[in-house]
């Protein structure tokens, strides 16, 4: 019987705050073209009408982590998001490649800039683990992003993609993609993969980003070492900040709230 009360409190609860969002936020399902696919999203928008800041989330791989509890802490605080899969990724179409992050990021940068709702002259972007691979090279390259936060990095991807660790690694990448993510013929993702080592690697793009960055990593994180976030802070141009939460995992999963109201407050003084 408590069982049976408590649970019926619980959901009271859930509905009341569901009620609080739904009336202070607009969630809508998008789509937008790049490459000539169609990418999915989702936005996240305050729903008084004007314009706001906003940000694009670049997903990890292969995405498990969608962050969409941030994206909504960000609304509710002012702040459009959009969450996006790359091309071949949960549902876009195409295929899934490391070569095709970087040209889904700048489409759903663009994207973004199109939304009525949105002030183009303060429009950053967020990432999750190897989602530091299309914002650093997207970041490095376009100017008129105001700001960058990166959660989590995938720091130095040629230590995980390169001709001596590729063979242990890539059947790892192959088991965390399925079902997830179309990447089509085996031969040409690994290529995929070893060419982003060279071409893409964020510790190589890092020092050519001139607007400010965050870097928030969690003390417990066993996949992206603090050690390594830290190298890749160390490479980056000032104004740059460093955020370490202790406790935390890859995924913050037992961190949400820091990480939260970290995120919302940088975001508010540098977008």
């Amino acid at each position: 019987m408590y069982q049976w009360c408590l649970a019926v409190k619980i959901v009271k609860v859930v509905t009341r705050m569901e009620s609080r969002v739904k009336l202070a936020i607009i969630i809508e399902d998008i789509k937008f073209k790049s490459n000539g696919h169609s990418l999915l999203g989702r936005t996240y928008r305050p729903k008084k009408e004007g314009k706001y800041p906003a940000v694009a989330i670049c997903h990890a791989y292969p995405g498990d982590t969608k962050n969409m509890d941030l994206a909504e802490h960000l609304a509710l605080n002012n702040i459009v998001v959009l969450v996006f899969y790359y091309q071949g990724a949960w549902g876009s179409e195409g295929t899934y490649s490391f070569s095709n992050l970087v040209t889904s990021t700048e489409d759903a940068v663009k994207y973004l800039k199109s939304l009525s709702f949105v002030d183009t002259e303060r429009v950053g972007l967020v990432s999750h683990s190897m989602g530091a691979v299309p914002l650093s090279n997207v970041m490095s390259k376009d100017k008129s992003i105001k700001a960058g936060v990166l959660m989590s990095p995938a720091s130095d991807i040629s230590k995980w993609l390169s001709k001596e660790a590729i063979d242990n690694i890539f059947p790892v990448f192959l088991g965390m993609a399925k079902g997830k993510l179309s990447y089509g013929d085996e031969k040409e993702y690994r290529k995929s993969m070893m060419a982003a080592a060279e071409k893409l690697n964020p510790m190589e793009k890092i020092a050519d980003i001139k607007a400010p960055i965050l870097v928030i990593v969690g003390s417990a994180d066993n996949v992206t070492h603090p050690d390594d976030c830290k190298e890749l802070y160390e490479k980056a141009t000032p104004p740059k900040s460093w955020s370490l939460v202790d406790g935390a995992d890859h995924g913050f999963s037992e961190h949400r709230i820091p990480l939260q109201e970290k995120v919302l407050n940088w975001l508010s003084e540098n977008l």
